[in-house]
């Protein structure tokens, strides 16, 4: 049973990098630091050490940040956000709640808490909670809704095509996936008119691209037993891109890259007018695509959002994130999201952005080889193959054929968007690592 009573903690410069000495009867604790050596993800490893030892911390701020390592906007964005999702559960910064379980950690001497770190933290939350929305409360129409809404008050554009004007256009795959009640939906999210021209210099487009489906039955290829358990959490991409760009708005869009996010939003579900397996679709792309697995619906959505971004948008880089594959929980576990590149400097730039966030990536192979189970006799490519060997990977892949020859990032984050069993809890995988990716991070 962990201490209840609130343990002062602070920091001193020493070689022992990383050491806790913890005096029990005094209720005090200190770090040992080496500045040279001090990571953000370093400095969360060491606050779960201390999480372990005790429930309430009064961490006595100013310590950190006289030893330097990490400025003080770095220590507070860590220490609230990182903290949180790793406890898995929530943290109180403030007041000792009623609820005696929550842990208590109070920032002592922290004079003027920064804005950037409040708005990730703030952006985190609202992703989380997107995501545990019950399915009949959060259905595809009313999450469009309120990303709209937030999107005015924050004085953002906000197209939404609706499922007949995605129709018109010509993205089958999309209307196919929401047929049965017509709820498929493209929400583009850009900055303000203002915000671009206070931008001076030419800046890259950047297409933020989530999977936004609300909930997944399977569609005809239904989910049997357990597996449709949890599938509130399919929209956790589009919850995660809505609120690393409402985020972005708030702190001030980057300098080097212009974001324009996209929110693919529908509901696989089962009805008199499902799609059926076997059916030849054609694509926004112009190509075609035999559906072999209803269930593989959410690379059919992210394919066309792709295809928009880059010939109708003009993004010269495309990056997804989505709940897309169980194979990918088979292949890392839980602990890393799996990552795939078109170029290598795009992984380099990728994996620092994850090193400072504390989070955790693993870079899979993004190969033709994937596509050789994807060839049809009848159509451009399958949605699916008939083996889940390598399927993360052969996901990927797919997508990579809708990329119209821009660089691309695919997150997969099946396995890490949520915690598992009798309490499920949303966990805003990678929302640093893109924020950063898209920001910069930030250097001395």
């Amino acid at each position: 049973m962990r201490d209840t009573r609130a343990f002062k903690l602070s920091a001193i410069k020493g070689d022992n990098h990383l050491k806790i000495d913890i005096n029990y009867s005094a209720a005090t604790a200190n770090i040992s630091i080496d500045p040279s050596k001090l990571v953000p993800s370093e400095f969360l490893s060491s606050m779960k050490k201390c999480l372990g030892y005790a429930l309430n911390w009064e961490v006595d701020f100013p310590s950190f940040t006289k030893i330097g390592g990490l400025e003080s906007y770095e220590y507070e964005l860590y220490l609230k956000s990182l903290i949180e999702r790793l406890m898995r559960k929530p943290v109180c910064f403030h007041e000792k709640p009623d609820n005696k379980d929550i842990p208590c950690i109070k920032l002592v001497g922290l004079d003027k808490p920064s804005l950037e770190a409040s708005y990730i933290v703030e952006g985190e939350t609202r992703a989380k909670n997107w995501a545990e929305m019950p399915p009949n409360i959060l259905g595809s129409t009313q999450f469009v809704k309120e990303v709209s809404e937030l999107a005015k008050e924050l004085n953002l554009s906000c197209e939404v095509l609706t499922w007949e004007d995605l129709k018109k256009k010509g993205f089958e795959l999309s209307c196919a996936v929401g047929q049965n009640k017509r709820n498929s939906y493209l929400v583009v999210l850009r900055e303000s008119q203002v915000d671009s021209i206070l931008k001076k210099k030419e800046r890259k487009k950047v297409a933020l691209i989530g999977k936004g489906i609300c909930f997944d039955t399977g569609g005809l290829s239904i989910k049997t037993g357990n597996y449709m358990r949890g599938m509130k959490f399919d929209m956790s991409g589009s919850a995660l891109v809505a609120s690393i760009f409402f985020a972005l708005s708030k702190a001030g869009f980057s300098e080097e890259k212009e974001l324009i996010a996209l929110l693919p939003v529908s509901e696989n579900l089962v009805g008199s007018e499902s799609i059926k397996v076997d059916s030849v679709l054609r694509s926004y792309s112009g190509k075609s695509v035999e559906i072999t697995n209803t269930d593989a619906e959410g690379r059919l959505v992210l394919a066309e959002a792709m295809t928009y971004a880059a010939k109708d948008l003009g993004a010269s880089e495309l990056i997804t994130i989505a709940t897309l594959t169980g194979a990918i929980k088979y292949a890392l576990g839980s602990k890393y999201s799996g990552a795939w590149t078109t170029l290598e400097s795009q992984w380099k730039e990728l994996s620092e952005a994850a090193e400072y966030a504390g989070e955790h990536l693993w870079r899979m192979p993004l190969d033709e080889y994937y596509l050789e189970e994807l060839r049809s006799n009848i159509a451009d490519l399958k949605n699916s193959a008939a083996t889940g060997a390598g399927g993360s990977s052969r996901a990927a892949t797919f997508l990579s054929e809708f990329r119209e020859g821009k660089d691309y990032i695919h997150l997969d984050i099946a396995n890490t968007s949520n915690t598992e069993g009798k309490n499920q809890v949303g966990l805003a995988p990678l929302f640093k690592t893109l924020y950063f990716y898209i920001k910069g991070v930030k250097k001395d």
